[in-house]
């Protein structure tokens, strides 16, 4: 419901339904929905706490501390990246619905934003973001435990980012 109310000046479920996804925001409750059941199949995969479910704010990932979760409905979409997320993150996808999931990959901030032809608004139907082809996305089993941290004289545009450690389990 505060997904309803509250984004885009309580006006959410009227944006929603004129680009097409669905009548009176019923699109838009399922996507919050499935968003946060997505949170919790990497929570559960990763043994980490949900965040996203019970804090509902800026300063906390939606898993553990370093995790944000993108979850998808269709096999074939891909992650998004918005402007003002977190740049200092790792984002994984998830894709499917009605409690079956796939954890299909992660990829960190700084390696989405090293991609500029990756940005775009899919013709007017959604707002500028990037959008991460699956393709780029590394495996669940070489998720790093440890914050995306930048090596020294590494350039604004492609940033080196080092992995400390990994998870095996």
């Amino acid at each position: 419901m505060e997904c309803l109310k509250s984004s885009r000046n309580g006006n959410a479920a009227e944006d929603y339904e004129s680009k097409g996804y669905g009548k009176e925001g019923q699109g838009l409750w399922q996507n919050a929905i499935e968003g946060v059941l997505g949170e919790i199949a990497v929570a559960r995969y990763l043994g980490l706490y949900p965040y996203g479910i019970f804090e509902r704010s800026s300063e906390h990932p939606d898993v553990g501390e370093h995790y944000e979760v993108r979850t998808r409905p269709k096999e074939w979409m891909e992650l998004f990246f918005k402007e003002g997320d977190k740049p200092d993150k790792y984002y994984i996808l998830v894709t499917g619905g009605y409690g079956t999931y796939d954890l299909r990959g992660w990829i960190s901030a700084p390696e989405i934003l090293s991609h500029a032809e990756w940005q775009h608004n899919n013709e007017g139907k959604t707002t500028r973001n990037y959008w991460v082809p699956t393709e780029f996305l590394h495996p669940m089993e070489e998720l790093p435990e440890c914050p995306v941290t930048y090596l020294p004289n590494s350039s604004p545009s492609t940033k080196v980012i080092q992995y400390d450690s990994y998870r095996t389990s």
